[in-house]
């Protein structure tokens, strides 16, 4: 297993599913942790876990909506273990919460509740910014660090009656772009991680019909998001992991080429047309 001694990750949404177990992968691994989130009893039980592992953790039940809650972690955690390496933007409010038959009983767009709608927008999308401007300037400065925001598959992006989880997903992964392009050759990087289909956690409930055993289970995500928080992945930016296809016993180019791809799909290629500016800037 890749070594993450002497590291510091934070992963938001670490009370339960993909959550709780990435920051159980971690801490396997060697890697300090702050783990985050809005369920406090949840939240401890994953601290617990994580002791069992001998891993030092930090954790906060907080809303990563909240900029004076991300500046106090941020301080916190520096007082702590000196900075933060890695930063797994993981929260997310699911479409379970429309119907735990959500997957059978398609919500049309206009039957999802406004606040709900909102909700998702706020967590999925801005809970990965607030959390990431907060914790970039560290690793900046360090020249080193790693961001990784938990996406969705395309076509669960646009699938219906999953209200505003699909287009907040597809937000998330415009904006990890934007990220990576902007920390290009900062030795901090910005990818994606995606399972490659519904997982087993409390966003397919039983009521979905889909059997447990066939579904993805979150342990699958952990090799990849190890591989990313380590040194192998130096100079790796802009990529969406697909955890479905990633297989470890091949070597790092062949995995890279079976189970990842550019991030947000620019091999569409360029779908506007862009004028050059009459006085170009130096």
């Amino acid at each position: 297993m890749t070594s993450l001694s002497g590291k510091t990750i934070l992963i938001t949404g670490a009370g339960q599913g993909i959550g709780q177990s990435l920051a159980i992968g971690l801490a396997e691994a060697g890697a300090n942790l702050i783990v985050v989130d809005i369920d406090g009893e949840a939240l401890r039980e994953t601290a617990l876990q994580i002791n069992v592992h001998g891993g030092r953790v930090l954790s906060r039940v907080m809303d990563v909506t909240d900029a004076g809650a991300a500046e106090a972690l941020q301080a916190q955690a520096k007082l702590e273990f000196g900075c933060v390496d890695a930063l797994v933007n993981n929260a997310a409010i699911g479409p379970e919460k429309i119907s735990p038959r959500y997957l059978a009983e398609k919500a049309k767009f206009w039957e999802v509740s406004d606040e709900l709608w909102l909700a998702m927008l706020r967590v999925n999308v801005f809970g990965a910014q607030l959390m990431s401007r907060t914790f970039v300037p560290g690793m900046l400065e360090k020249k080193w660090g790693r961001i990784v925001n938990i996406t969705t598959s395309l076509d669960t992006m646009y699938r219906p009656g999953v209200g505003g989880y699909g287009p907040c997903k597809a937000a998330l992964e415009a904006a990890s772009r934007i990220m990576a392009i902007d920390l290009e050759g900062t030795g901090v990087t910005a990818n994606v991680l995606v399972p490659g289909g519904p997982v087993n956690t409390r966003m397919v409930p039983a009521e979905s019909g889909l059997p447990a055993d066939k579904l993805i289970q979150p342990e699958q995500m952990r090799a990849p998001l190890i591989w990313l928080c380590s040194n192998d992945s130096d100079g790796v930016n802009g990529l969406r992991m697909i955890a479905q296809r990633w297989d470890p016993t091949l070597p790092s180019e062949r995995r890279l080429a079976m189970a990842s791809a550019p991030t947000a799909w620019p091999q569409l290629g360029s779908q506007s047309v862009f004028p050059k500016p009459d006085n170009p800037v130096a």
